[in-house]
């Protein structure tokens, strides 16, 4: 089986390379357009025989075409987050727009991973029934690339909660990890809201969830899926009590 996965040296990318690198059965296409991210990280997965890398931009149809045929796609590439997306509107709409319809241009299946942000705020319980209401221009960008994967190829979409956890690329940007940053280094949290409800899940979860769609893949074809769990459904404040069980540290609660 021949797999291609965008974003492949990025934070989920990466556990997604690590897991398929014990899977000789699947050739792996991995393509990342981040220059920093091959001198970074390539040669980690350069020893496995089944991986191959291309720095290549998804927003380049052209290069995007010059891969070789596939017969699964497992489509991360995106530029991540409100604030990210934010600071750079245009790479935003550029990447998770027009680089997702330029993926489901080539007419493969894809698994595509979307996000739990599609929905806006709830403040109830989230099914994938519960209409989406994107709020940010992440949330919209994720929601346009749903409908584009949608209209056009055999789909698996995955809308997962706030993704943490060890990866050969790892992100600081992310609750869990500044939370943890901060602890550690500072002994020292000020919590903003901290009553406020997050979920969150593992990243080596969802990318053993990727793993066994791409092995399943016409048992779960035509769906949505929230990914998470009922253990990662937590407060910020049941956040900071769960790391200070581990470590001794002062926190500043400012309510408003």
């Amino acid at each position: 089986m021949k797999v291609m996965i965008t974003g492949a040296l990025g934070f989920v990318g990466c556990e997604l390379l690590h897991l398929l690198s014990t899977r000789p059965d699947i050739q792996v296409y991995g393509v990342d357009n981040s220059t920093e991210a091959f001198t970074l990280r390539s040669g980690i997965f350069s020893r496995y025989t089944n991986i191959h890398l291309y720095n290549v931009d998804i927003s380049n149809l052209k290069e995007l075409s010059l891969i070789p045929k596939v017969n699964l796609i497992i489509h991360l590439a995106s530029v991540v987050g409100y604030l990210t997306c934010d600071n750079s509107p245009e790479a935003a709409e550029l990447t998770n727009i027009q680089g997702t319809n330029n993926v489901a241009s080539l007419d493969t299946p894809v698994i595509f991973m979307s996000s739990g942000s599609v929905y806006g705020a709830i403040g109830d319980i989230c099914t994938e029934n519960t209409q989406i209401n994107p709020q940010t221009l992440y949330a919209i960008t994720k929601a346009k690339g749903e409908v584009a994967i949608k209209s056009k190829i055999p789909y698996v979409i995955f809308r997962p909660a706030t993704l943490y956890g060890l990866s050969h690329k790892v992100r600081h940007d992310l609750l869990v990890h500044t939370l943890s940053h901060d602890a550690v280094k500072n002994s020292y949290i000020k919590l903003y809201q901290p009553d406020a409800m997050r979920s969150f899940y593992t990243v080596h979860k969802i990318v053993e969830l990727c793993v066994y769609v791409i092995d399943n893949f016409s048992k779960f074809k035509g769906n949505t899926y929230n990914i998470g769990c009922e253990t990662g459904n937590i407060t910020k404040r049941g956040l900071v009590n769960l790391i200070k069980q581990n470590i001794s540290i002062k926190v500043d609660i400012i309510d408003s």
